[in-house]
């Protein structure tokens, strides 16, 4: 995702995708101190003016970084026809593949600079795409609570940050870069089997 290879002559569509690509994997690799039209012109392989024939400053490419991890955030959601655990792990799971596998959308979640440094409208969709995580955990939680998977001892809103913690601590640890990687793949299994063990009901937990 972060990777971009250059190539001549591309439309709108594709030079703005090779532009926020970019971004992402400056953000990632070099950290916030390295972004400058500058150097994302050089990533990408082309002049600091042919940036601008795209966008019509640094905070449009802010914003449009922030509208692209939105959108590939919102493709982490499963189906709510799935059983509430399974829906809880899924959504875990689709988190932790997508965040290890672009520093610099991890980056845009969980760095409070990210919140000083992109335009204020773009931070109010990052907060409300966070809110819609812990809108869609909440109802998980619920409807597992009601059908008797999901532990009723313990506050849903604690729930949520024990799930959340989970993810969070998957999120850049070695070994879960790859994402066609076995062991990765294995880690991950791992966690969220205890997350499950976890969160569901038991005998000894029910109320």
């Amino acid at each position: 995702m972060c990777n971009v290879k250059i190539k001549t002559r591309k439309n709108t569509f594709e030079r703005k995708k090779e532009i926020v690509d970019a971004v992402l994997k400056i953000i990632g690799e070099r950290g916030l101190s390295s972004l400058s039209t500058k150097t994302i012109a050089e990533e990408v392989g082309v002049t600091t003016g042919a940036l601008f024939r795209h966008f019509a400053s640094r905070e449009e490419i802010l914003r449009e970084v922030t509208r692209f991890a939105i959108l590939q955030i919102k493709e982490t959601f499963p189906d709510e026809s799935i059983s509430p655990l399974e829906r809880i792990k899924l959504l875990a799971k689709n988190r932790i593949m997508l965040l290890n596998s672009c520093n610099g959308l991890a980056w845009l979640l969980k760095s409070e600079q990210a919140f000083l440094t992109l335009p204020k409208d773009s931070v109010e969709s990052l907060r409300s795409m966070m809110k819609g995580s812990k809108r869609f955990l909440l109802k998980s939680i619920k409807d597992g609570i009601n059908e008797g998977s999901i532990r009723n001892d313990i506050d849903p809103e604690v729930l949520i940050v024990i799930i959340m913690g989970t993810i969070h601590s998957m999120i850049g640890l070695p070994g879960t870069k790859n994402s066609s990687n076995k062991k990765q793949l294995s880690e991950i299994k791992k966690v969220l089997n205890g997350l499950e063990i976890m969160i569901s009901k038991t005998s000894s937990n029910s109320k």
